[in-house]
């Protein structure tokens, strides 16, 4: 999860990627490496919620004429998401401290990346987001997902339930509990192309491309 609040996730930042691995191991990274070749060769990637950044890197190194727009709320994420990519080239990477509403409006994109980002929000929240995500991805273009899925498993509700507990009392994220964000997708017009389960599918790794016009 990383915020929905302007610099809710600042207090966290450097423990993060920590206290994600003590729980979840690298299912986590894995989940959000998956599909990273579904992106096309040197195109436009959005990447909301950037959070500390590991995956720039990655994204850097498997496509490396790519140019990334990095959205996040907090600046010590940011901080941290610069310092994760000294060594590599950065000139087609645009920070953009904030939200979502900060995008250029002239910009399309071949793929949008949206990891642990959903969770953050309430239904009433997520669906114009969507429909906004909808508007900003080129024709054949994909929206690439990591996020969790309650599968009605005490173990996963038990989970969520500490989860929201912390992060809400911590960082002020807007959600009280995890929305269906996969059937929102589906209202919104996203065509499901790839799915797998992680961590006894609690993590969902999921491609989409854009479908109907909204």
């Amino acid at each position: 999860m990383n915020s929905s609040k302007a610099g809710g996730f600042d207090a966290i930042a450097p423990m993060y990627d920590a206290l994600a691995a003590m729980v979840f191991g690298r299912s986590i990274r894995n989940a959000q490496l998956f599909y990273l070749s579904e992106i096309r060769k040197g195109g436009r990637v959005l990447i909301l919620g950037g959070g500390t950044g590991w995956l720039l890197a990655e994204l850097l190194r498997s496509n490396p004429g790519c140019e990334i727009w990095y959205v996040e709320t907090s600046a010590r994420m940011i901080d941290i998401a610069r310092s994760n990519i000294d060594n590599l080239p950065k000139a087609r990477i645009h920070f953009i401290h904030g939200t979502q509403a900060l995008l250029p409006l002239h910009i399309m994109y071949d793929a949008v990346i949206a990891n642990f980002y959903f969770d953050l929000f309430s239904t009433p929240s997520l669906e114009p987001l969507l429909k906004k995500i909808h508007s900003v991805i080129l024709p054949n273009g994909k929206l690439l997902v990591s996020d969790f899925v309650n599968n009605n498993l005490w173990w996963q509700s038990a989970l969520l339930s500490v989860m929201y507990v912390f992060f809400r009392g911590i960082c002020k994220i807007e959600a009280a509990k995890l929305p269906d964000w996969q059937r929102l997708l589906i209202n919104c017009k996203f065509k499901l192309k790839f799915s797998k389960g992680f961590y006894g599918n609690f993590i969902g790794s999921v491609v989409y491309e854009i479908g109907d016009v909204l």
